[in-house]
């Protein structure tokens, strides 16, 4: 790996740990853990603020992307979460519930923005044999940010407020350093016109074949089978992972154990997913999306003892594995169906369906009793697996493809 590729992998790699915090600060202020107990009203806006926030975030600087350039997105986006940031550890530290909620939508909207243009790096700048190894290893420190945020929440009485500060100012310090160094894609600088730069970038990434060339065969089984796909992880996973334990188990400390498992389940999933998704998209797509189905069947027919934590937590490890391999589909599927003139746009578009429907599954989940909760869940890794079948049986081979379709 050269230094022009250590500065993309580094710079869109701490982008996706620090969104694992900022992700998991939510719900961990829902639990009580950054401003205390909050009532019911509250708990709901505290977990609906990120995602609203991203959903905007991911769709306008997934637009931006594409007219300016993934790298100057990049620039634009760290000093609003770093903005969000520190309005979110001034009000932990004065216990401004309305602060919190302030930074987390400030905060999440830099970050939510930073996934298309990290996405579209990542398919443009490496090559086509690695791309997916790219595509599932980098994302996968998203779970290993919320890890890390909830584990040091278990082992230590540091203030949680000092933890988020030591933790996001490290890496904005990293990333700030990496993408002092970060090269624009040669694939939108050769979009742009600018073909003496592109091929300048293209030679210090190393890349010396651009992929298989294929007939881009139309959008219509492409975005219906994503779509339905990442509505079913996205909100199996946030259900599952960041919403079921402040409204099923209203404890700090359950909902900090909950995060922590169920993320170092998908960091693990992360890590074999990035190597069977080698072998092709269609086949292990649809595996993915089986095996989570199955996982979920089991934890719902045990339903009677999930409040013992002994019995719930091994059985969402082993769920988050499974959501893993379906969120590496996702980011590896979704860069690879659109070119990159629309690339940006298309990965924020393909993510407002999935923000949107998580935005309202957690209004109306928090009325519901763990049997409403989990046979929802169950229904939505259904949804997931016929879009897995569809993409199975109507879409087509992405491996190894140009994804510029020429």
């Amino acid at each position: 790996m050269n230094r022009d590729i250590q500065a993309i992998i580094i710079s869109t790699s701490s982008s996706f740990f620090l969104w694992g915090i900022i992700t998991a600060i939510g719900p961990l202020a829902a639990s009580g853990s950054v401003v205390g107990s909050v009532a019911g009203w509250a708990k709901v806006v505290l977990l609906i603020t990120g995602p609203t926030s991203m959903l905007f975030g991911s769709l306008i600087m997934g637009y931006l992307a594409d007219r300016v350039g993934r790298r100057r997105v990049f620039l634009w986006t760290m000093p609003a979460y770093s903005a969000g940031l520190v309005l979110i550890v001034a009000s932990a530290l004065l216990g401004s519930l309305y602060g919190t909620i302030a930074g987390l939508a400030v905060a999440e909207f830099g970050i939510g923005g930073e996934e298309p243009p990290s996405l579209s790096l990542l398919t443009e700048n490496t090559p086509p044999s690695d791309r997916e190894r790219y595509l599932t290893l980098v994302p996968n420190f998203n779970n290993m940010g919320s890890a890390l945020i909830a584990g040091l929440l278990l082992i230590s009485h540091i203030n949680f407020a000092y933890i988020i500060l030591a933790s996001a100012a490290s890496l904005i310090a990293v990333m700030a350093y990496s993408r002092l160094r970060l090269l624009e894609s040669y694939r939108w600088l050769r979009q742009a016109g600018d073909e003496r730069s592109a091929d300048d970038v293209k030679a210090r990434v190393g890349v010396t074949s651009e992929g298989r060339a294929v007939a881009h065969p139309g959008y219509f089984i492409g975005i219906t089978a994503l779509t339905t796909m990442g509505v079913s992880q996205f909100l199996t996973f946030g259900l599952m992972a960041y919403i079921i334990g402040p409204y099923e188990f209203a404890s700090p400390t359950f909902d900090a154990q909950i995060i922590f498992m169920a993320t170092v389940g998908a960091s693990i999933g992360g890590f074999m997913a990035a190597r069977l998704i080698v072998r092709g998209r269609r086949s292990y797509t649809l595996y993915s999306y089986l095996g989570g189905f199955l996982t979920m069947i089991a934890i719902f027919f045990l339903v009677s003892s999930l409040g013992r934590l002994l019995v719930f937590l091994p059985l969402l490890f082993f769920n988050m594995v499974m959501s893993e391999f379906c969120w590496a589909s996702r980011t590896t599927l979704e860069p690879e169906l659109f070119p990159t003139r629309i690339r940006g746009l298309g990965i924020g578009f393909i993510r407002v369906f999935p923000y949107a429907a998580y935005i309202l599954s957690i209004y109306l989940t928090s009325s519901y009793d763990i049997y409403d909760f989990l046979l929802l869940n169950l229904a939505l890794w259904s949804l997931g697996l016929g879009g897995a079948l569809l993409w199975y049986l109507g879409g087509y081979e992405t491996r190894g493809i140009d994804p510029d379709y020429p």
